[in-house]
């Protein structure tokens, strides 16, 4: 077919190769045109024939060199081919390490047959395809490390200058003579900002705008 997209997959372990050869042996989109149980011996033969793989299935954890320095090396001379890490390793380090190599999905070996096909499809596509379990994985990783990331959006203006004048350590009644409001007002401003940052009183409001270089 005209428009089979070519594999080659990397997998020290020969029962995986030949486990996922079975999975695509009969999708006609789909063609295996080569195998390698390294990093390095998949790279010399890209490098001599560079336009004969569209897709390559790449395991991370492999002796001679491993998939991510295999990834970073390919990507670095051949933009256009695509890497889809199949590994057994869940751990964020390994997926983010892959993804700045390079690699445009990531599934588990645990993955059936239906979800290989459609990340080797979609990548063939120029688009990125996650499994759910690594998708996870990515979310939990953006909660945990910027769960404030967009709060300043969030902030009013107003908001923001009640905010420099409290690190001033000016009173309500003070900022509201600055502001020309009631001292109410500025308690309602002060009480929705700690609300909206998640901050229990006027200390951590203080140490987090810091943090944050807003102040």
């Amino acid at each position: 077919m005209e428009n089979t997209i070519r594999v080659i997959i990397v997998d020290d372990h020969k029962m995986i190769r030949d486990g996922i050869k079975l999975m695509l042996k009969n999708n006609p989109e789909i063609k295996v045109v080569n195998e390698f149980d390294n990093g390095l011996d998949v790279i010399k033969y890209i490098d001599k024939n560079p336009t004969s793989v569209d897709v390559v299935l790449m395991d991370i954890s492999m002796p001679k060199l491993d998939g991510i320095a295999a990834t970073r090396d390919i990507k670095s001379n051949h933009a256009g081919i695509n890497i889809l890490a199949i590994t057994m390793h869940i751990e964020k380090s390994y997926i983010m390490d892959m993804m700045k190599a390079g690699a445009s999905g990531y599934v588990l070996k645990e993955s059936g047959a239906s979800d290989l096909v459609e990340a080797i499809k979609t990548i063939a596509a120029g688009k990125q395809f996650f499994s759910s379990e690594v998708s996870s994985v990515i979310v939990k990783s953006i909660i945990e490390e910027e769960p404030k990331k967009h709060v300043r959006d969030i902030i009013s203006d107003r908001e923001k200058e009640v905010i420099l004048l409290v690190a001033q350590g000016l009173s309500n009644n003070k900022i509201g003579e600055k502001m020309c409001l009631s001292p109410r007002t500025v308690e309602s401003h002060r009480r929705n900002i700690l609300q909206k940052l998640d901050v229990k009183n006027t200390a951590e409001l203080i140490a987090y705008a810091n943090k944050q270089n807003w102040i």
